[in-house]
């Protein structure tokens, strides 16, 4: 009753501050982090225990599935050499270079557990990157090399944070080891994802187009796919990664337009709540942080937190340097003297936040030895995660809009939507003249439908006037259910072969499926 009692302040207190957003200017995120860190030092709001077991078994898989889901597969192909840099290149080596740091600065902090502080601060966070470039108007191939960067590169510090730990608790490893496990693990979860994803969409057939059963279905998955994952030895975080983009995949012709609508709306609550959550819990963390570390110490660790914070923004800057993305960065300069990669460059590596994630495997670290000797320093790992974290939200967070607004890269986003939009109204005007019916009412029908598409082009769901001197508006409605599916098609094969953005075609798809609602509606009165 006691922790009921907690997510219900919990939530007032967030209803409150995402109330107060638009007036305080901040980005959520942000806001919520502050707002937990103040909440931290009263006694007003009670804070939940962040345990690794929560944030791995119930936050990070519906957010990573979220992600998986709104990413586009061919531009993910497109961008994978950028994306597998930044998400394990990077990784391995700002944990290396940030365990050699440490080792060096830190009096007693041993070659383990410098490792173990290096793989815990090494991933930016699929929560924090998600939550903050979704409100910020961005290039299509910025957003998928770091929505992509934040999927994959979890795993790649998870694996590398349990290496490092057992170094700690055993005293001993191996880099072979080390190396077979990493591919055995990576390569079961990608294969464990395929295998679930292929069977669920086999299940999915006999829910019998019952919407409720169908959402509570895919909402369940993630969840059962990372624990599966994990129980058997392989990496839960690209299992579920891998069923998000599968069935996001294959969307577009399993699910029914009722379960689409009802799963888009669902989730999109679900995201926006643990989110929320998680941010606010996050900054009400520090009173259990502090508790166990001298005071006198604070000073000198906060300092080292931001020294580990540079370290972490300048070996992004110079893995980025030597990016492909920057080929041809001298060319093409806009007026502000930036080329086009040069501002992405900029952008990608600033967005480097840190987040629940690298304070979940900080909690995660055992309390002793496998000798049940106490584990040192594991109270200044994990001040110092926290320090890390709080640094990049509020330093980066905040300063990332202003860094964009202030070097302005290309927007896309429109002028796809457009061009989308002309396709599919060719592909539909080809279609009704195609169109053949022995039956006089649906011959009338498309005669109609294609005299209102020629002459209203920018408006294919207004209904036409005409439409009244039709005798059967059954035929017609028929028709249009026809047209919907035929641009349906249209819109699944444009973005298989990557002729536009997952984002545009998911918002052509929601008109389209509000389209065929209100036709099957209007069919139901009318016969």
């Amino acid at each position: 009753m006691q922790e009921l009692e907690k997510i219900i302040w919990i939530s007032t207190v967030l209803i409150i501050l995402i109330s107060l957003k638009d007036r305080i200017k901040l980005a959520l995120p942000i806001l919520l982090v502050l707002a937990g860190l103040l909440l931290s030092l009263t006694s007003f709001v009670p804070s939940i225990d962040m345990t690794p077991e929560l944030i791995f078994y119930v936050v990070l898989p519906p957010i990573l599935f979220d992600a998986a889901w709104n990413t586009s597969i061919p531009e993910f192909k497109k961008e994978f050499p950028k994306i597998s840099i930044l998400a394990v290149v990077l990784v391995f080596l700002t944990t290396t270079i940030v365990a050699v740091v440490v080792h060096s600065l830190i009096p007693g902090f041993g070659w383990p557990m410098a490792f173990v502080l290096g793989a815990i601060v090494s991933p930016p966070d699929a929560v924090a990157a998600t939550s903050i470039t979704k409100s910020i108007a961005l290039p299509k191939k910025m957003i998928t090399i770091l929505e992509g960067e934040s999927l994959l590169n979890d795993a790649s510090a998870l694996i590398a944070y349990k290496f490092a730990v057992v170094a700690v608790l055993s005293g001993g490893f191996s880099f072979w080891n080390a190396g077979f496990q990493f591919v055995f693990i990576s390569l079961g979860g990608i294969v464990a994802g395929i295998i679930i994803g292929f069977l669920f969409l086999r299940i999915y057939r006999f829910f019998n187009g019952n919407s409720n059963v169908e959402t509570f279905a895919v909402v369940l998955l993630p969840f059962a796919t990372y624990s599966l994952a994990e129980h058997l030895g392989c990496s839960g975080v690209l299992a579920v990664v891998v069923v998000g983009m599968y069935l996001s995949w294959n969307s577009f012709v399993v699910f029914t337009t009722n379960s689409r609508m009802q799963m888009g709306h669902f989730w999109d609550v679900i995201i926006f709540v643990i989110n929320g959550f998680v941010f606010l819990v996050l900054g009400m963390q520090l009173p259990k942080i502090i508790s166990d570390t001298p005071q006198n110490e604070l000073p000198l660790l906060i300092f080292y937190g931001f020294l580990i914070f540079i370290i972490l923004v300048l070996v992004r800057l110079c893995v980025l340097f030597a990016f492909p993305l920057l080929g041809g960065a001298l060319r093409n300069k806009s007026q502000s003297g930036l080329s086009q990669s040069s501002k992405e460059y900029l952008i990608i590596s600033w967005a480097g936040m840190r987040g629940v994630v690298s304070l979940a495997t900080a909690l995660a670290l055992p309390l002793t030895t496998s000798e049940m000797v106490p584990l040192a320093h594991r109270n200044t790992v994990l001040l110092l995660s926290f320090v890390v974290i709080v640094f990049t939200l509020l330093i980066q967070g905040l300063t990332l809009p202003k860094l964009i607004q202030w070097i302005k890269p290309a927007k896309d986003l429109d002028r796809e939507e457009g061009t989308l939009n002309v396709l599919l109204l060719y592909k539909s005007i080809s279609f009704l003249k195609e169109f053949s019916a022995d039956d006089v009412d649906m011959k009338q029908a498309a005669t109609t439908m294609l005299e209102k598409l020629q002459a209203e082009n920018h408006n294919l769901l207004t209904e036409s006037e005409s439409v009244k001197g039709i005798n059967s508006k059954k035929a017609y409605l028929n028709l249009e259910l026809q047209l919907v599916e035929w641009q349906r098609t249209t819109l699944t094969q444009s973005y298989k072969i990557g002729a536009f953005s997952l984002e545009t075609i998911r918002k052509k798809e929601i008109e389209l499926d509000f389209w065929k609602t209100t036709i099957e509606h209007e069919s139901g009165q009318s016969y």
